[in-house]
């Protein structure tokens, strides 16, 4: 999310007319796998894995390590234009925020929200607006408790629930490459017109505030907030919408 912003910065102030934005990451890695065991809630228990990653459920157990690689094309509108190029949506803003207390404590739930109010701002939109939100939805105990009370602090307030989905638990936490593999799967869930729903979530729990996706009868709007964080405390939201003669 972090590097399709400052692309969509350049373009903005006109130091560009196409940026190539993409990401590839592997928590496969033998030293990437010491580090997250060592520091981070792994679903470790041994039990199946093609249910282990379950964003949001009140049994999820931590995340599961992957790997995987996406790019974007982001382009200026009139040189997409001029060459014919497909267009699968337009960026409306970008925003990012990094917090933590007087200990220099991560504080990743503020982080989000801070990311989510200041893309909405941005974007000069209202919250009722945007069709889902793309959690970051890693499947542990404390992120996806952080990340939904700030998803509750900011939405709350709507007339109609955000639709909210995770790809993660698809593919699991694919390290640097999981922003832009499910910014794309949400860019072609507006193209199709169906939100794919959170694999494995079953049981809602109360400690996670949203409106989870659990069919594919959920529309995805014509617009959509992804939402991504670190473990110290730095988060980045995009949002964008459908461009009108998108394919």
């Amino acid at each position: 999310d972090a590097s399709l912003g400052e692309a969509y910065q350049i373009i903005r102030r006109g130091a560009a007319d196409l940026m190539l934005v993409g990401a590839t990451g592997s928590r496969l890695h033998p030293m990437k796998m010491i580090h997250a065991v060592g520091q981070e809630e792994i679903a470790g228990d041994g039990g199946d894995p093609a249910t282990a990653s379950r964003p949001f459920d009140r049994d999820r157990r931590g995340m599961v390590l992957g790997e995987g690689a996406g790019a974007v094309v982001l382009e200026e509108l009139a040189a997409a234009q001029a060459r014919g190029a497909a267009i699968y949506g337009e960026v409306a803003a970008a925003a990012n925020s990094s917090a933590a207390d007087r200990r220099l404590q991560a504080r990743r739930g503020k982080a989000m929200q801070n990311a989510l109010e200041a893309v909405i701002r941005a974007a000069g939109v209202q919250p009722e607006t945007i069709g889902h939100l793309h959690a970051h939805g890693l499947s542990t105990r404390t992120g996806d408790a952080e990340e939904a009370a700030a998803i509750e602090r900011v939405f709350g307030s709507r007339k109609k629930p955000l639709p909210v989905t995770a790809a993660k638990s698809y593919f699991g936490n694919l390290g640097a490459g999981a922003g832009s593999v499910e910014l794309i799967a949400s860019l072609l869930a507006m193209q199709h017109g169906r939100l794919f729903p959170i694999l494995n979530y079953d049981a809602p729990d109360p400690e996670c505030p949203i409106s989870a996706v659990r069919d594919f009868d959920t529309p995805p709007g014509d617009s959509f907030i992804h939402l991504s964080v670190t473990p110290q405390g730095q988060a980045a939201a995009l949002m964008l919408r459908r461009y009108e003669g998108s394919i």
